[in-house]
C-alpha cells in the first residue's frame, strides 16, 4: 500500500491527539489502552498520509514541527466533530438527541392542561430533548401523524384516516358538566328528559357523538336547539363555568378542567366515546416517544381510577 493509499482513520486522529496532549508516545499508549509501538505506528501512518512531519523526535519526548504547529488545529477540529459525533450518536440511541424533536399533536383541550404537565414531567425525568406541540382538529391530527409531521397523536375513533396505528386506545362516554350552582346539580345522573328546557352548550355538528345525541333528543320528543355551540371541550366547559348552561362532553377530556366551578355528572344513556393515541404505521416511533407514551397511559389510568371512585362514591 502506498503511502497516498493509507487508511485513516478515528484511531490516527485519536492517536495524534492524545500524542500532542502529552508530548510521548508511551504516555498517550497509556491514555488510550494501546501499546507504544501501536502509537507509534499510528503517527507514522498519519504522517505519511499528510506527507509531512507532524513531531520532532528529541530522546524521549516529541516536540511539534512547524507543520504540525500549522496543521495542528485543523486535526483537533476533527476530533472534536468525531467526539460531538458520538456523543449525537449516543444521545440518538437514548432518545434524548435535541436535534431530533418529540413531535407531538394533541387537540386544543389536552394542550392547555395535559400536555405541559407531561413534558415538564418529561424533560425532567429524560433531560432537554427538544419538543414540539401542534394543535388542532382530529382531522387535522390524523394527517399531520400520517404524513410523518407528528410522531404521536390524539384522536377520536373511529379514525377515517389510513396509515396510522393505534399505539393506546382510551374508551370514555359523554357527561353533563354543570356550574356548582346550576339547578339541576344536586342530581346523580342526568337523563335527556332532565334536559329539558335547559340551555346546553353543545360541540359542533360534525362530530358523530353529536348525531347520537341528537337521536336520543329525537327520541324523548325534544327539539331544542343548543344554546351554544363550542368546538372544543374546553370551550365547551369554560361556558359552563360561566353559567352559561349545561355542556355535554367527553368525560375524559372534561376531567381536565376540575379546578373550575364545575360538576361532571353522567348522562343516562351512556354515549360512548372513544379516543386512541395514534402514530404512523410506515414510521418507527423515536425512541424519546417510549416514555412519553407510558405517561399518556398512566394519565389514563389515574383518570379511570378517580372516575370508578366518583361512580362509587355517588353509588353510596
Amino acid at each position: 500500500m502506498g503511502d497516498n493509499e493509507i487508511a485513516i482513520s478515528v484511531k490516527h486522529i485519536h492517536a495524534y491527539d492524545a500524542i500532542a496532549a502529552t508530548g510521548s508516545t508511551i504516555a498517550a499508549a497509556a491514555d488510550l489502552g494501546i501499546s507504544q509501538s501501536n502509537a507509534s505506528r499510528l503517527l507514522h501512518q498519519l504522517e505519511l498520509y499528510l506527507g509531512v512531519r507532524l513531531f520532532e523526535r528529541d530522546k524521549n519526548r516529541l516536540s511539534m514541527t512547524r507543520e504540525g504547529l500549522a496543521l495542528g488545529p485543523e486535526i483537533r477540529s476533527i476530533s472534536d466533530r468525531l467526539t460531538a459525533l458520538k456523543v449525537t450518536a449516543q444521545e440518538l440511541e437514548n432518545g434524548r438527541s435535541i436535534e431530533i424533536p418529540l413531535r407531538l399533536a394533541f387537540p386544543t383541550s389536552l394542550s392547555v392542561t395535559l400536555l405541559p404537565r407531561l413534558i415538564k414531567r418529561f424533560r425532567v425525568e429524560n433531560g432537554p430533548v427538544r419538543i414540539e406541540v401542534a394543535s388542532g382538529n382530529y382531522v387535522a391530527i390524523e394527517r399531520m401523524v400520517a404524513d410523518g409531521q407528528a410522531d404521536i397523536g390524539f384522536t377520536r375513533l373511529p379514525s377515517p384516516t389510513p396509515g396510522l396505528r393505534n399505539d393506546y386506545v382510551l374508551p370514555s362516554r359523554n357527561i353533563c358538566v354543570l356550574h356548582t350552582d346550576h339547578a339541576l346539580a344536586a342530581h346523580k345522573t342526568l337523563t335527556v328528559s332532565d334536559l329539558k328546557s335547559h340551555d346546553l352548550i353543545l360541540l359542533n355538528r360534525e362530530r358523530p357523538i353529536r348525531h347520537e345525541l341528537e337521536a336520543q333528543f329525537y327520541k324523548q320528543g325534544l327539539r331544542q336547539r343548543p344554546a351554544i355551540e363550542a368546538h372544543s371541550v374546553g370551550c365547551a366547559c369554560a361556558l359552563a363555568a360561566e353559567g352559561l348552561g349545561i355542556a355535554i362532553v367527553s368525560e375524559l377530556l372534561a376531567l381536565e378542567y376540575g379546578a373550575m366551578p364545575l360538576l361532571f355528572v353522567p348522562l343516562e344513556p351512556a354515549l360512548i366515546v372513544d379516543y386512541a393515541i395514534v402514530s404512523s404505521d410506515r414510521t418507527p416511533l423515536p425512541k424519546s416517544a417510549v416514555p412519553f407514551l407510558r405517561y399518556l397511559k398512566e394519565w389514563f389510568e389515574t383518570q379511570d381510577t378517580a372516575r370508578q371512585n366518583g361512580r362509587q362514591g355517588q353509588d353510596e
